[in-house]
């Protein structure tokens, strides 16, 4: 491929990813279908995609613009290899002009950000339930809508104008920032739709809207789909304004059930959501006229509310819809196919009756909902990726959702687009006009280079297992070399939906693909099928992690990814490709006892003098090694507290041995278990009945980790928060008056917080003093960001946690904060370094300290 290089001169080197492993991850989307690009371009200007569209056209190299990679058909995947040119990074809002409603963005602008920066007073109305990840480009290539196109229309009434870059590398502009012009063609609603076949979109002006001013939200209950659905035809065709109409077979009713315990009675058949909004007085006018109209089709109930948190709590039934079909039976999961038909409004109860009827014939569960207001319906196939019956099952069924679709005059997408999945059936619908469709496309593109293999194409896929992702698991099942039952099945479970993107903090430093969650369940699932095998190359980016959680956190399907990280890392180490750094940590354990080679001795260095260890007590205070080795605050803290509180404790001192935390992160069975061996036969011969833990991953391991291997499980664990909440709450300790409070910002460590769901201990700690004001950040407790300095990445990547930290201290001092308390030595060592950066850059002053450190200062 000696075009690579030109690739090179055009954006950088750092631009070009040709290596397998970082391919692989860009290989996969929301759908059944797999595609493995040639390169991967990242692309920042039009004028760069204008040099490689030239390039390519010139070598006939095929071309693939991406965004977010949220497409559930195969959208943007590179069909026929090539280059996948990545739009992710153009991500600037260039101009907000709310007077005359429009702003111009560039193609890698998240929806939700769009918004975020439009409110209070203005929004973008299309919300699709990617929203949060769906970049502006893909919404304009695929003219998707979401819950509200029935008052507000879809992607393409809201685009004013375009920079296109067309294939050959001239640069056009088309359309006006004037919601008027009849100057030339109308090439701008061209292109929007096109699924980048036409064009690579490099610029967008958007119409924006006013906020409305009063919103209200209905869920209405039925006993029957017939009569949800006669009710939802009356109120559509009263003349009342609705903006959303949602509904939910009584398959997506028990499925949502089971997985949100929304505690929904059986006896409800079908439910619908509706939303209306705009003038209050208009608003609870159409409201009585909507209680009339459901009261008379024999509803159940219907309950309305104007409380936004209410209105949005309401909301998550709808939207964890996805997310449930891969939590009801793990190692399931949704199949996008033909998941998004458009069916007139009146024969909805009929498509759904009919879709039931399907699912009945081939055995095999289909979930139905979606927007009813506008007829565009979600069935989606439910079933284990390994299971080839139900394939074969599937094929069948989405042939009959097809004629299903046809016969009842509807449309086979109504939002998603053609893509790969549905082009062997799209001519079904288009007939002829398929034809002049190719046509256009010889006149823009005629050498077929742009995101060739889709629409419906002479070259696109004919049969749902072309450029199949799960061929291997029904191929030869047999050869898979199993994660075991459990994380197999988690991997399974991954949608590819791409949300960790929004969580994962090393991709955040890196926006690559194999730097974050679901690029890092792609390649275990490699290791899975044997088409990877383990190297020094795959363990570069499994140790890249600080097993942070934040993943699962933002996950619509919950999928443990830290759990798959630590797996494929063990599979690293027993292949020989623990990274050098790591080896030494573990070996330092082995020998010393503690990972920082520090002399058994020096663990003690930093007890107050007046300290006099003993030989038994029943409560044992466990410092960990970085509090003994790597801070000199927070022992001294710890044992002013307990000894003003009068408790009767016991430390190991300089038997304290290394509770094996970061063994277990680094993918080292074997020292792990040497550390539990050791830890819990000493704990035994000394009688201990309860550990208090100062250090975050110490306490996960005792409370959690040890008793996975059969051990500690008679021993109560405490981190020291929750200790100190219980001698709070115990009036063992009280607090001197303050008169000046200092604006503290907690920190939530991931391995007591999302790990073991610690948030509220810490917290009442710190509001207990008078003397201080606790400040949130604005991302805390479950969507707190990571420091940077967990999951060995801080020993792997040093520069790339401390950067992690920086963005934490940046955002304390968003909110005001003075101080920044932690309950993890490892985040207040990150955290601390980060604070003398925004010190040294004079962007502020924030100071670090455990809580520990806070409570003993201010402890009366």
């Amino acid at each position: 491929m000696d075009y690579i290089k030109d690739l090179i001169q055009i954006v950088g080197e750092k631009n070009v990813k040709t290596d397998l492993i970082e391919r692989l991850c860009y290989s996969r989307d929301l759908s059944v279908h797999e595609a493995v690009p040639d390169v991967i371009v990242f692309a920042k200007t039009p004028e760069e995609i204008s040099k490689i569209m030239s390039l390519a056209n010139s070598q006939k190299i095929p071309v693939t613009p991406r965004g977010s990679g949220t497409s559930a058909v195969g959208g943007a995947l590179a069909a026929k290899g090539g280059i996948l040119l990545d739009l992710s990074r153009m991500n600037n809002i260039l101009e907000i002009d709310k007077p005359n409603g429009y702003v111009v963005v560039e193609p890698g602008v998240l929806c939700n950000n769009l918004n975020a920066a439009l409110a209070p007073s203005h929004f973008f109305p299309p919300d699709p339930a990617s929203s949060a990840l769906a970049s502006l480009g893909g919404m304009v290539s695929t003219n998707a809508s979401g819950n509200r196109a029935l008052k507000y229309g879809t992607t393409k009434h809201y685009v004013l104008g375009l920079e296109i870059v067309l294939a050959d590398g001239r640069i056009i502009h088309t359309g006006s920032i004037l919601g008027k012009t009849s100057a030339g063609y109308d090439l701008t609603h061209l292109f929007t739709n096109a699924e980048g076949t036409l064009g690579i979109i490099t610029k967008i002006i958007l119409k924006i809207l006013p906020m409305p001013e009063y919103i209200a939200f209905a869920e209405a209950r039925f006993s029957s789909t017939l009569d949800a659905g006669k009710a939802a035809t009356d109120i559509l065709t009263s003349g009342i304004a609705l903006s959303s109409c949602e509904i939910l077979d009584k398959v997506t009713i028990d499925v949502v059930n089971k997985t949100m315990g929304l505690n929904i009675p059986d006896h409800v058949g079908c439910m619908l959501f509706i939303e209306t909004d705009g003038n209050r007085k208009a608003v609870q006018e159409s409201i009585e006229k909507i209680n009339k109209i459901c009261q008379g089709n024999r509803h159940i109930e219907t309950r309305w509310d104007d409380d936004p948190s209410k209105r949005l709590k309401m909301w998550a039934a709808r939207q964890g819809i996805i997310a449930s079909l891969s939590k009801v039976k793990r190692g399931s999961r949704l199949q996008s196919i033909m998941d998004d038909p458009g069916i007139p409004i009146t024969k909805i109860p009929e498509a759904i009756i009919e879709i039931r009827k399907i699912a009945e014939k081939h055995n095999l569960t289909i979930s139905t909902f979606g927007h009813i207001g506008d007829g565009n319906l979600h069935p989606v196939f439910m079933s284990d990726p390994r299971n080839k019956q139900q394939w074969d099952a599937i094929r069948k069924a989405s042939k009959d959702l097809i004629d299903l679709t046809l016969r009842l005059k509807g449309t086979l997408t109504a939002e998603h687009g053609t893509g790969m999945a549905k082009s062997p059936y799209i001519k079904m619908e288009l007939g002829e006009t398929l034809e002049v469709m190719k046509q256009i496309k010889k006149a823009l593109d005629p050498n077929d280079i742009l995101n060739p293999g889709k629409m419906g194409f002479d070259d696109s896929v004919k049969d749902i297992y072309e450029n199949f992702a799960f061929q291997p698991l029904i191929e030869r099942p047999a050869e898979m070399k199993s994660f075991g039952e459990s994380l197999d099945n988690e991997i399974m479970a991954c949608i590819m939906c791409g949300f960790c993107r929004n969580g994962c903090p090393t991709y955040g430093e890196t926006s690559l693909e194999s730097i974050n969650a679901r690029g890092r369940v792609i390649l275990a699932y490699h290791l899975l099928t044997g088409r990877l095998e383990p190297s020094k190359e795959l363990a570069e980016r499994f140790y890249q992690c600080t097993m942070c959680h934040n993943c699962n956190a933002v996950c619509p399907a919950g999928v443990k990814v830290a759990d798959i990280i630590q797996s494929a890392r063990t599979r690293l180490v027993e292949a020989g490709y623990l990274p050098s750094i790591h080896q030494h940590l573990v070996q330092s354990i082995e020998e010393r006892g503690n990972p920082f080679g520090e002399a058994v001795e020096k663990r003690t260095d930093i007890y107050p003098k007046e300290f006099k260890p003993k030989d038994k007590a029943q409560t044992l205070l466990y410092f960990g090694c970085v509090a003994s080795y790597q801070d000199i605050y927070i022992i001294p803290s710890v044992l002013n507290i307990m000894n003003k509180a009068k408790i009767d404790y016991i430390s190991l001192g300089n038997k304290e041995y290394c509770c094996g935390y970061i063994s277990f992160l680094v993918g080292d069975e074997k020292e792990f278990e040497n550390c539990i061996n050791k830890n819990t036969t000493l704990f035994k011969q000394m009688g201990i009945k309860e550990i208090v833990a100062t250090c975050a991953g110490c306490s996960r391991t005792f409370k959690d980790l040890y008793p996975e291997h059969k051990k500690l499980d008679d021993i109560r664990v405490y981190h020291i928060v929750e200790y100190l909440e219980k001698l709070i709450t115990d009036n063992r300790i009280t607090f001197k008056d303050g008169t000046k409070k200092v604006k503290v910002a907690y920190h939530d460590p991931c391995d007591i917080g999302r790990h073991m769901n610690i948030y509220d201990p810490p917290r009442n700690v710190i509001r207990a003093i008078p003397s201080v004001e606790l400040v949130e950040f604005i991302q805390n407790r479950n969507l707190a960001k990571c420091c940077g300095g967990g999951g060995g990445l801080k020993a792997y990547n040093t520069d790339m946690s401390l950067e992690i930290a920086y963005k934490r201290i940046q955002q304390a001092s968003s909110v005001g904060a003075e101080m920044v308390v932690s309950a993890c030595p490892a985040c207040k060592s990150n955290l601390q370094v980060a604070a003398a950066r925004l010190r040294k850059e004079k962007k502020g002053r924030i100071k670090v300290m455990d809580i520990t450190e806070l409570v003993a200062e201010a402890i009366a």
